[in-house]
């Protein structure tokens, strides 16, 4: 299936039912990144004023909405910062999709594989949609909230200012990124690195990366570190744009929400319903990815919802994977318009769809399932590029049924079910002897 990658933040995700959110891990593919744990986090340590519901029931519903099926979970932005300094990751081969953890290489018989796993940020929200938080999360939930309360905005862009030294005042949101683009094409590149690693808050890297880049004669720095760039222009620009009161109501929150930012590299797609996204994300986005209003795209989920209800029952047990492979052919809904822009050949590749014959599934099922349970850790392996591999498998936990839809065939649940019962009964039954 594999729709458009795209990231959401929480303002988002809040504003969609639960079958709107089935909608969309249906339709597209989520980057669900860091920050949106972090957020999900922070709310268990809120104190709730209009709401009856616990924060943990809270963060449990907004973790059910979660897309489960096809999402991935990004690395962390300083990890991703970190592995550009020391020469191990380059920006321009991500091509907007998400950037993972590097699955674990394996073996079964001559054949070479890599499986990739559930992250940590991943069994979490599985399990939060139980409402079951960890003693270890609910410490991080209390760190992170003193962590946002000790902000200090005003200290933060003085500082920032006296080293940058006396630009003008901008006038404009689109302004103040024409001047964060000259800062950084105009100042002494040595002096920007210095500079710019300090504030990333990587200044043990600095001697390593200014060796590196004289080594290479001094390459533009939006060539030779475009990550390190991309971070640093956005906090230059925050630093110009808060004393400018372009931002109204600037709160310390608004530190997550910048954090947002970036990952715009990592999707096709990025949809928030918060204003201070709405305002900044589009100044940051490559003229071939799309912003997209959080509350377009839930009036989008809702028409899509309102579409694939009406279709028989015998059609909606069939399960998700089978009527709604794609969008309806109709640019109408934003959901297509989003599909032709980032998957031109969605309709052929429909046409051509071929239903596998049911011995041919078993047959694949038990070589899924001998990967799975069979595959050996291969040591001290370089076969990162997966290209070259004879098998990658992913590795998730998710809902048969989620809301009112079976992403499933109902028959298949049933079978699935079937076997589960009968794994668990002969596993109970006592040794024969």
């Amino acid at each position: 299936m594999q729709g458009p990658h795209l990231i959401f933040d929480k303002s988002s995700l809040e504003s969609l039912n639960l079958d709107e959110a089935v909608m969309l891990d249906n339709f597209y593919t989520s980057n669900v990144i860091p920050i949106f744990f972090v957020e999900c986090l922070a709310d268990l340590e809120k104190q709730i004023v209009r709401s009856k519901s616990t924060p943990e029931q809270l963060v449990g519903s907004l973790a059910t909405r979660t897309p489960d099926m096809q999402a991935t979970a990004n690395i962390h932005h300083m990890t991703i910062l970190k592995a550009e300094l020391s020469g191990r990751f380059d920006l321009r081969t991500v091509l907007h999709r998400p950037y993972v953890i590097s699955g674990e290489p394996v073996q079964l018989g001559d054949s070479k594989g890599m499986i990739f796993r559930m992250t940590t940020e991943e069994e979490a929200l599985h399990r939060w949609t139980t409402r079951d938080f960890l003693d270890v999360e609910r410490n991080m939930a209390k760190a992170w909230r003193r962590a946002l309360s000790a902000i200090d905005f005003e200290a933060m862009v003085t500082n920032v200012m006296k080293e940058l030294g006396h630009w003008r005042k901008p006038k404009s949101l689109n302004d103040a990124k024409a001047i964060t683009d000259l800062i950084i094409d105009n100042m002494d590149p040595e002096w920007l690195l210095n500079f710019g690693l300090q504030l990333l808050g990587v200044p043990e890297t600095t001697d390593h990366v200014i060796a590196a880049w004289r080594s290479q004669r001094k390459p533009p720095l939006r060539d030779h570190l475009p990550y390190f760039v991309f971070m640093l222009s956005i906090n230059i620009f925050f630093c110009l744009v808060l004393p400018s009161k372009l931002l109204r109501d600037v709160k310390q929150s608004h530190q997550i929400d910048l954090a947002y930012l970036y990952y715009l590299p990592f999707c096709s797609v990025f949809t928030s319903k918060d204003n201070f996204h709405v305002q900044i994300v589009p100044l940051f986005l490559h003229p071939s990815q799309t912003f997209v209003n959080g509350a377009d795209l839930k009036e989008d989920l809702r028409r899509l919802n309102e579409h694939f209800s009406k279709l028989p029952m015998e059609e909606l047990d069939k399960g998700l994977y089978s009527f709604a492979q794609v969008p309806p052919d109709d640019e109408t809904y934003l959901t297509t318009r989003l599909w032709n822009k980032y998957q031109p050949y969605w309709r052929t590749k429909d046409r051509n769809k071929v239903d596998l014959d049911p011995e041919l599934q078993k047959v694949l099922v038990g070589m899924v399932n001998r990967v799975k349970d069979e595959s050996q850790h291969r040591p001290n392996s370089d076969d990162v590029d997966v290209s070259k591999l004879d098998y990658v498998t992913m590795s998730r936990q998710v809902w048969t049924k989620k809301g009112k839809y079976l992403r499933f065939s109902k028959e298949i649940i049933l079978k699935n079910q079937e076997e589960e019962r009968q794994k668990a009964q002969q596993s109970s039954m006592p040794p024969i002897e």
